[in-house]
């Protein structure tokens, strides 16, 4: 594109200059008249940042930006095209970068969430532009129906619109729709970022981000900077909250404090006229410095004990009344006094009230009024004061006198707002948002309790009942820690997230925490900033408020991240549902990295956990809530049981057991599964759960039919999602930044697992705010206590799983007992309601100290006495049935749905009535609680037992009633004491029953309820409401999604238009639930037709919204005729199209494309007119207007459009066979010519071969090397798969060999390619010389190796022959013993590579070789070779260490499993245990010889893929490993599976190769060895010595190990004083093994368990066993000649008997080391010492059993009576009784008899069973006495020498 800008003249020098500034904006201007604003744009983003910096110092940024705003795009591919996209990336880029401290108010998290959504929005709109506008057609999609295409949504592009919230479209017209929606987002965007860019407070980071001095500070500032670590993430930064304000110019000491009335009247004078409120300012600044003289400071009250009141002359009309009351300093230290301000009233206005409240408030004590009258003058004899000091008052103030003022005229008004009016401070901020006109939302001021919550600096837990200020609390404890931060800006912003189950109550914090910020940021506006925003309310003044659907504004915010790990700084403090929370959380785990404990999840619990994390993420709709619970399961539950069960207990506390205990308790997460058994369910304290006692049988029988239903619709519940979250978290870290500060409120209603996820997503374990009320626990599936809540938190930190940082302090908990809602008379029956949970059912709530309330008040009524049983409080409604209701402020609550509608039908429309649950979170000045107690599960004896139990002093009656029957009382008193707490400021009981009688009676005997006459009429006691009262109370509702009591609020405010507008959403809400399909258009036509009233009553603005609501119900109605008609209203014409084609009137698109085609964008055109030559074309019939004015244009069109097939057939119809065949080709009809070439092959010859050639070059295309070919050729999408079902049925023996054979290898392939005829293809090619196609086949073959974890080991070593010649075929290609080389055609169809002009070639994209981010065209001979020999090498060693990875965890290379040994049967943990599990008769010779073949063919492979590719650096960890496993093979850990008398050379395959490799690893891995002086590692080096020494002495060799050994680098010290050559374990461990004198062992063995840490038990084991059969020739059983006859010993201990002499000490310091080993094992120590398998107990016990078996020969075979005895105390037998001499006397002798048989006893029955017969007797031939067999189990071994036994025992290699 040529540039439009002369860029030079945009030079860092030139605009530097005022005259190059000058003549820059000159030039910008000019160019800015006659182009267009896109091209203008578009060169200033040339260069980085110069747009930024001059649109911020241009002359006239507005005409830049309505420019910039005029040239935004109509249309969204036009949208896409534009220089909007580069524009909005660099804003967004731009101030995404800057300090989150450089912003206003709430603008930093609007610039992080709008930076993702520009970052996300271009990919969603491209996919939603080819559904909408069906630029992705393929040939399928032309061949169908337009009306039949349904809109089919890959998982990646899902991803892509899940991520910037928008629902999956489900076709063409709803994704015109949505584009529509988002090109209004990002026109808000770019009005919101050039609203950014125009203000000055971003003009020098414009000019330093474009002339590159960004963050240069002078010398002093960067040495201030410097001395303040900014802190790393991995930090929280520590802040204490602080809400302190800058002082005030011109205003004195005195805080002023004004009332809620104040600052209305305040605001209300500034908006009618400014002088006057100047004045009052005037008045209020005197009052600030301490001026209280004259008409300033004149007492309003009569009685001289009240506390004063005081009146301020403004001017002769206009009265200032305030008091000196006592406030908080901004540090919450100390009392201050303060002038507090009720109001602006004129002289008429100044009543009795103000006597009343001086009285009223005197009711706080003395020292509160002593504080207020209290005056310390500033200078002595001056008229000014200044404000004394107290200590801070730590109790609560409240007054028992009710607010009730009672006029002369008998008429009683409530002046509570005079004493809970919050009070905010006077300040900067205040006093500018009076300049500005806007209502300002500041801090107002705290209690003491409250003030040290927002300042305490750990972590704390906050309780208290209903309206006590939870809330309050906690959002100025986070905009304390923001306003802290803001004045810190070293330091990195704190990540704080709040977080709730509700989202009502969410959305409200956020805007409450959002109006604070906005508020306060207003203290650092100008004033040329605040007359610019006063203009821009008063131009919105008059607008009256728009009504937006509510669900959308609660769950709806541009660029909210789908993943926590998304989230940036720019987005806290964040605000969400524990809902969203837990998705985004879901949203950042990939289920296929889960591990557990370093090994893979068990393949069910995986399964579960990826079928949960992935319903999470992307199918809300099977989300189980308590709604969908009620509508499809609780029915089911009804009919199957039919017990009591579904009568007295409802749905509500069914639900809430299964999930907040059966499966979201602490006791539950720790179980399999996260379930509790059903024992375990039963079991649980009836104290802590006492809702079920008496029913937990039938109530886990229910839950077992929920579950079982639940897994029938595939549906998950809120339980299921945590435990799959905390699941997969225990196993893989959180990714994201943790957060530093965590709120959360109305905690209660999360389940208990729910918290640990919370803890977990925070860093700062002082950084925890929990509060709620577990007396409102009523919410589905909670079942929640604060003391269970401390209690895990504390176990989960302490645990350290979790890598949870644990508190150095101990939370605090914070008790709120004032209520600031609700009066005393409301509250304190509410508390004697919490009394009796507390008392009865302590482990179920809380217990705090008494609530009470700010102020008095009336006692709640109760109704009863009416007589009528049809319809009890008939008389009492029966006078609001003539124009009587109920006021806007006055509610109905009722139990259910029924309950309400029987109310209505019976008397009409007379009060606003809602049910117990949509109540919460909503509250009333009058609550009339309906049939509570008559419409209750819980019988009369239960509420009975109450009244008995409070009256009886036998404790056995209070301790029963906690108890079944009675225990779903304590939910009915939670549900009870929720639906008080709703009241302000009356409260009614209307209940008859006789259920209702004990507590009724109860309260009355307390005298906290009023009786109500009987007779009594309803009309007394209700209120008459304003106009104003009931749009506000319809509002309120409208927000609450009430929309059907929000219709009657408006209808009573005289609203229609308010009235319409929530009958129309409350109208579409009834069609969204209903069910039956005719019903549910019925409903949603009635729904579309309110809208269409709506739009004719609404504003301007609002009229387009309207229609397009209406449209939408219309087209859900069916009706789209009258859809097409509303979206032609909105000029939707793209909607109005897409409603005519499901109507089928495609006339009328023509007539659109015929009268609107400028109205339309030029790519929807062309859909509109694609939809009218299908629907013409395929229906053989003409438009009513022409659509072509030619046949060639025709057929132009038909070929740019892909309607090949018309085009096609037209062609043939012409006779042009092969150019319709070509054609077909050219289209991608692949299937279509090969039939077209087919069916004229008989005529045409060539025409079979040409049909062959398309396939094969097809399937050569697509099936390459390295491909997953059986995916491809199945896929009935791919051009494979398609063209080789065309030659299906093709005699192959008609074909060319080369051609049969391949076409043969595809079909084959293609139904498996694991088949037995792959391999021999390949064979079959190898042996043709055809190595490519082979080395193709083969790899085809074990594209996807085998799951061998069962495999027998005969198995196993037929797989390895196979796997091995493939091994050697990539060895071979690697290293150039069989060339593949891209001249030969083979090669280069196998690989993809194409040939190209002068002998080069290139690489085709998706194949083996193809690079990416690297050049793949223009190769040559030697780079393709080059190419290719890297890849075959990356390729072996993948394979092949695949394969290995496979050989670790195969059954076929595992040993026996000890606790199958131990107790003959198989291991508990069989699902999860690696080793074999075979009988005891099956462990013979030959499996053990089968288990060493397969160890040392898998070395000789490994080894072959190493010379091959390389001694990379993780080939001596495979080397040392391969070893470890042939070790472990050999000399197996448990004596029956074989030894090494048992190694048969002849049966093992190659033996000599695989010995030849092993020799030399072995080399390799003792060179590797190094021993340093950490006793874990010098004892790893050791047993790694122990194991190639007895390795190299099996496998034989050359290799000189013992002087290798003898090195200094090999030296491992005894550290004791000891010569140099005999301070060496290294040299004794291998000198006892490989030399035939064990005594250097001794000392060795002793070294290792002295010293030693984490060693390998079967080794040392096996090493003491080793020095043990050394000391066979000593031993000298029989006394003759021979010292080795009578000998009873294993074969291995005599595979080389000629062994020299050992003394008796050394023989002794054995059994020493071997007495200590015991004790180790024997201790339950062994874990201190020895790195154990998993099964541990097993393995020891094993290992026990083998030495006892040492032992047990080892005494049998030894004469010496002091060894005997050694050998017997180690054994734990009986004493040994030997006399001082030790002399062999005939007792000595019976003894040692004795001792042996029990020796032969135990060696047999520890051998029973066993396959192998380890156990030899030797006898010498010449033995001069008969000798006879020691047992028939144990065979004789006769002998002559020494050489004989050598001869007899040992077999010798085959090589």
């Amino acid at each position: 594109m040529v540039a439009t800008l002369d860029l030079d003249k945009f030079s860092v020098h030139k605009l530097q200059t005022e005259g190059g500034l000058y003549g820059a904006f000159e030039h910008l201007n000019n160019k800015l008249a006659d182009s267009h604003i896109g091209n203008v744009v578009s060169d200033l983003l040339e260069k980085p940042n110069l747009f930024v910096y001059v649109f911020s110092v241009s002359p006239n940024p507005p005409s830049i930006r309505n420019k910039i705003l005029g040239g935004f795009p109509v249309d969204s591919q036009t949208l896409q095209q534009s220089f909007i996209p580069t524009l909005l990336s660099t804003l967004s880029t731009f101030f995404f970068n800057l300090p989150s401290d450089t912003f206003h108010g709430d603008e930093s998290r609007t610039v992080g969430r709008y930076e993702r959504y520009v970052a996300d929005v271009w990919p969603a709109m491209a996919i939603l532009s080819s559904i909408a506008f069906g630029t992705a057609t393929s040939r399928s999609s032309t061949n169908t129906s337009f009306k039949a295409r349904k809109t089919i949504i890959s998982v990646h592009d899902a991803t892509i619109l899940r991520k910037i919230n928008i629902p999956l479209p489900s076709d063409s017209h709803i994704a015109m729709q949505t584009l529509g929606d988002i090109m209004t987002i990002i026109l808000q965007i770019l009005k919101f970022y050039l609203g950014l860019l125009s203000d000055p407070r971003f003009a020098d980071r414009c000019k330093d981000a474009y002339f590159g001095t960004s963050d240069k500070l002078d010398e002093d500032s960067e040495a201030e900077v410097a001395d303040v670590p900014l802190l790393s993430y991995s930090e929280a930064p520590h802040l204490e909250a602080t809400l302190a304000t800058a002082d005030i110019d011109l205003f004195g000491e005195w805080t002023i404090l004004m009332a809620s009335r104040a600052t209305k009247d305040l605001f209300q004078l500034r908006r009618h006229d400014a002088k006057m409120a100047e004045c009052v300012l005037k008045k209020i600044r005197q009052l600030s410095r301490g001026q209280f003289s004259g008409n300033n400071h004149k007492m309003l009250h009569g009685p001289s004990h009240g506390v004063p009141i005081y009146q301020a002359e403004i001017l002769s009309s206009l009265r200032l009344v305030y008091q000196i009351d006592c406030t908080l300093d901004d540090d919450g230290q100390a009392e201050r006094q303060a002038v507090k301000v009720y109001g602006i009233y004129s002289h008429k206005q100044l009543d009795h009230i103000w006597p009343w409240l001086s009285k009223l408030l005197n009711g706080r004590g003395k020292v509160y009024r002593q504080r207020c009258i209290l005056r310390e003058r500033g200078e002595p004899g001056s008229g000014v004061y200044r404000p004394a000091t107290f200590s801070p008052t730590m109790g609560e103030i409240t007054i028992d006198q009710s607010p009730i003022f009672v006029r002369e005229d008998g008429r009683n008004e409530d002046h509570s707002w005079l004493i809970s009016s919050k009070c905010v401070k006077l300040s900067k901020a205040y006093l500018n948002g009076l300049i500005a006109e806007r209502e300002v939302e500041l801090p107002f001021q705290l209690t003491t309790k409250e003030w040290q919550i927002v300042q305490w600096p750990t972590s704390c837990y906050v309780i208290g009942r209903s309206g006590t200020g939870k809330t309050t609390a906690m959002v100025f404890k986070m905009l304390g820690i923001q306003r802290a931060w803001e004045q810190v800006p070293s330091f990195r912003k704190p990540r704080q997230l709040f977080v709730t189950r509700f989202p009502v109550l969410a959305a409200k914090v956020e805007e409450f925490f959002t109006s604070l910020v906005e508020s306060l940021a207003l203290a650092g506006c100008t004033q040329d900033e605040l007359r610019k925003l006063r203009s821009q309310i008063r131009s919105t003044a008059q607008q009256p408020p728009q009504m937006i659907d509510p669900l959308n504004a609660l769950s709806y915010r541009p660029g909210t991240p789908q993943k926590y790990s998304e989230l940036s700084d720019h987005d806290f403090p964040f605000f969400i549902t524990f809902d969203q929370l837990a998705r985004m959380v879901a949203a950042d785990i990939h289920i296929g990295d889960l591990k557990e404990f370093g090994r893979p999840i068990a393949s069910k619990e995986y399964n579960r956990l990826q079928f949960i994390l992935d319903k999470v993420i992307n199918d809300e709709s099977s989300f189980v809530t308590y709604a969908a619970f009620r509508t499809h399961y609780w029915p089911r539950l009804c009919d199957a049981s039919r017990s009591p069960l579904a009568q007295n207990f409802g749905p509500w506390l069914i639900f809430g057991e299964f999930m907040g205990v059966i499966k979201g308790s602490e006791t539950a997460f720790h179980s399999p599964n996260g379930t509790l058994d059903r024992q375990t369910y039963v079991n649980l304290s009836t104290r802590t759960y006492p809702a079920f006692a008496g029913n937990r049988h039938s109530l886990y029988s229910a839950f077992e039919l929920y579950s079982k239903l639940k897994g029938e619709r595939y549906d998950y519940d809120m339980a299921d999602r945590t435990y799959a979250i905390l699941k997969a978290l225990s196993c893989n870290p959180l990714k994201g930044q943790p957060v530093d500060y965590l709120y959360v409120d109305e905690v209660q209603d999360n389940l208990i697992i729910d918290t640990i996820l919370l803890r977990i997503l925070c860093r700062n374990a002082d950084g925890l705010f929990w509060a709620g009320d577990t007396a409102q626990t009523i919410s589905a599936g909670s079942s929640f206590r604060f003391a269970d809540l401390r209690a895990l938190i504390h176990r989960t930190e302490a645990a350290g799983n979790m890598a949870i940082q644990k508190s150095c302090a101990q939370p605090e908990v914070f008790k709120l007992p004032i209520n600031y809602r609700s009066h005393g008379g409301i509250v304190d029956c509410a508390q004697l309601v919490v009394k009796l949970i507390a008392d009865f059912w302590p482990d179920s709530i809380d217990v705090l100290e008494p609530e009470s309330a700010m102020l008095g008040g009336p006692r709640p009524v109760f109704f009863t006495g009416w007589q009528n049983d049809i319809f009890p409080h008939e008389s009492f409604f029966s006078s609001l049935k003539s124009n009587r209701e109920l006021g806007a402020e006055q509610c109905i609550l009722v139990r259910n749905d029924t309950v309400r509608e029987q109310i209505r039908k019976r008397f009409g429309d007379i009060a606003v009535i809602l049910t117990l649950e949509a109540s919460k979170g909503l509250e009333f000045d009058d609550v009339f609680l309906y049939n509570f107690f008559e419409d209750s599960a819980t019988t009369f004896s239960q509420w009975r037992s109450i009244l008995v139990a409070c009256s009886d002093k036998d404790v056995t009656v209070s301790r029963n009633i906690s108890r079944s029957p009675h225990s779903a009382l304590c939910t009915e008193l939670k549900n009870l004491y929720v639906g008080i707490t709703r009241a302000r400021k009356k409260l009614y009981f209307l209940d008859h029953s006789q259920s209702s009688e004990p507590m009724r009676e109860l309260w009355s005997k307390k005298g906290l309820i009023d009786i109500a006459p009987s007779g009594t009429n309803i009309c007394e006691y209700a209120e008459e409401s304003t106009l104003e009262q009931w749009a506000a109370s319809g509002n309120k509702l409208f927000n609450a999604c009430q929309f059907q009591e929000a219709v009657r609020c408006f209808e009573r405010a005289n609203l229609p238009r308010q009235l319409g507008i929530a009958q129309a959403y409350g109208l579409r809400e009834v069609a969204a639930s209903t069910v039956r399909t005719g019903e549910r258009q019925k409903a949603f036509f009635d729904a579309a037709e309110a809208f269409v009233q709506c739009a004719r009553e609404a504003l301007p603005s609002e009229e387009t919204r309207f229609h397009r609501e209406a449209a939408k119900c219309y087209a859900l109605a069916d009706k789209a005729h009258m859809a097409a008609k509303f979206y032609i209203a909105v000029d939707d014409f793209s909607g109005a199209a897409e409603q005519y084609r499901k109507a089928g009137r495609f006339d009328e698109i023509a007539q659109i494309l015929n009268r609107h085609t400028e109205k339309l964008a030029a790519s929807h055109r062309n859909t509109l007119l694609h939809l009218c030559v299908v629907h013409y074309y395929r229906n053989r019939s003409r438009p009513p207007v022409p659509l072509f004015s030619s046949a060639v244009e025709e057929l132009e069109y038909l070929d740019d459009k892909g309607l090949h097939k018309e085009r096609i057939d037209l062609l043939k119809s012409l006779g042009r066979i092969l150019e319709a065949a070509e054609a077909q080709l050219g289209f991608g009809q692949l299937c279509d010519a090969i039939q077209t070439l087919l069916e004229h092959r008989d005529n045409q010859p060539d025409t079979m071969q040409r049909a062959v050639d398309i396939v094969l070059d097809t399937l050569w295309q697509e099936c390459s090397f390295g491909v997953p070919i059986q995916s491809i050729l199945r896929n009935k999408g791919s051009n494979a798969h398609k063209v080789l079902n065309c030659v299906q049925d093709i005699p192959l023996e008609r074909l060319k060999i080369s051609d049969s054979k391949q076409i043969r290898f595809f079909l084959v392939v293609q139904k498996s390619p694991f088949a037995e005829e792959v391999y021999r293809l390949g064979e079959e090619f190898s042996g043709r010389g055809d190595e490519a196609m082979a080395l193709m086949a083969f790899d085809v073959f074990f594209s996807e190796l085998p799951a061998l974890y069962s495999a027998s080991t005969s198995e196993f070593d037929t797989f390895l022959k196979r796997f091995e010649r493939y091994v050697r075929l990539l060895a071979s290609t690697v290293s150039d013993e069989i060339p593949l080389r891209a001249t030969d055609s083979r090669v280069r169809r196998v690989f993809g590579i194409l040939p190209s002009s002068d002998y080069h070639y290139s690489v085709s994209a998706g194949t083996f070789l193809h690079r990416k981010f690297t050049q793949n065209q223009h190769l040559t001979m030697t780079d393709i070779n080059l190419l290719m020999k890297g890849r075959l090498k990356a390729l072996l060693r993948q394979k092949v260490l695949e394969e290995n990875d496979i050989s670790c965890v195969s059954q076929a290379f595992s040993t026996q499993c000890p606790y199958s040994i131990m107790h003959g049967r198989s291991c508990s943990r069989m699902i999860h245990c690696y080793q074999q599990h075979e009988q005891k008769m099956s462990l013979d010779a030959a499996a053990y010889n089968a288990k060493v073949n397969v160890h040392l063919q898998q070395i000789r492979i490994l080894d072959l893929m190493f010379s091959a590719v390389g001694y990379h650096e993780d080939w001596h960890a495979s080397m040392t490993a391969g070893l470890h496993r042939l070790y472990a093979a050999l000399y197996r850990p448990i004596y029956i599976e074989g030894s090494i008398a048992d190694l048969d050379w002849n049966t093992l395959r190659n033996a000599a190769g695989c010995i030849s490799v092993a020799r030399k690893w072995i080399q390799k891995a003792m060179e590797h060895l190094k021993p340093t002086d950490e006793p874990n590692i010098y004892s790893n080096y050791l047993t790694n010595i122990i194991r190639v020494a007895c390795l190299h002495t099996t496998l034989g060799g050359d290799y000189a190990l013992r002087e290798y050994i003898s090195h200094d680098s090999c030296r491992v010290s005894y550290g004791e004083q000891l010569s140099a050559e005999d301070d060496n374990v290294s040299t004794d461990v291998v000198a006892s093994l490989i030399g035939s004198d064990p005594t250097p062992g001794v000392p060795a063995l002793r070294f290792l368990l002295q010293n030693g840490v984490c060693m390998d038990l079967s080794v040392v084991c096996h090493f003491a066993e080793e020095i043990c059969s050394r000391f066979v020739s000593s031993l000298h059983p029989s006394g003759d000649f021979s010292p080795l006859h009578n000998l009873l010993v294993p074969r291995r201990w005599i595979m080389d008997p000629d062994r020299p002499a050992v003394r008796k000490d050394t023989i002794q310091h054995f059994l020493y080391c071997v007495r200590r080993l015991m004790n180790i094992l024997r201790s339950g120590r062994a874990h201190t010492k020895f790195d154990l398998p998993t099964n541990r107990e097993s393995f020891v016990d094993v290992i026990l059993a083998r030495i006892c078996r040492m032992l047990c020969i080892l005494g049998y075979n030894v004469r010496d009576v002091g060894l005997s005895k050694t050998i017997a105390d180690i054994l734990l037998l009986p004493p040994f009784e030997v006399d001082r001499t030790r002399n062999e006397s005939p007792q000595i002798l019976r003894q040692l008899v004795n001792l042996r048989r029990q020796y032969l006893d135990t060696i047999l029955a520890l051998d029973s069973g066993s396959a192998i017969k380890d156990l030899i007797h030797l006898v010498h031939k010449n033995s001069r006495y008969l000798t006879r067999p020691i047992s028939p189990q144990i065979p004789q071994l006769v002998f002559e020498d020494v050489a004989d036994i050598s001869r007899q025992m040992n077999r010798a290699p085959v090589f």
